[in-house]
């Protein structure tokens, strides 16, 4: 591996940012780690251990902000948990709102509830 070149400050704050990264094993034994960087970038590397993934992860985000910077490409600031409130507000048509209500109660639920419970659901299935 070659060792990333040495920053600009301006370099140096992206990287500090946080950025989402999971690592998955696979069959073969080999860990793909996608990742977004920014909400722009997924990358799936492959590599027998954990400490290479993580390495070859670096060195590609170190590739991905240069590059950026370099030909004046706009690097979005990942999402942070403080930005937000916890509270969101939802239209729908009446005939969906009446649904939600009727299966909200045959389930003993607010519909509040309802809506929060299939929405995790719905998060836990499209996951990385």
């Amino acid at each position: 591996m070659v060792s990333p070149p040495d920053l600009s400050p301006r370099e140096e704050v992206y990287m500090s940012l946080p950025f989402k990264k999971i690592v998955l094993h696979c069959k073969a034994g080999a860990l793909l780690v996608p990742t977004s960087f920014y909400g722009k970038l997924a990358l799936f590397i492959r590599a027998a251990i954990r400490e290479e993934v993580l390495a070859n992860l670096k060195e590609a985000l170190v590739s991905y902000v240069t590059t950026s910077l370099d030909n004046n490409m706009e690097i979005p600031e990942p999402l942070k948990i403080d930005d937000f409130k916890g509270s969101i507000t939802y239209r729908t048509s009446r005939e969906r709102h009446y649904s939600l209500a009727k299966q909200a109660k045959l389930y003993g639920k607010s519909i509040n509830a309802f809506i929060d419970e299939a929405i995790s659901e719905k998060l836990k299935q499209t996951a990385l």
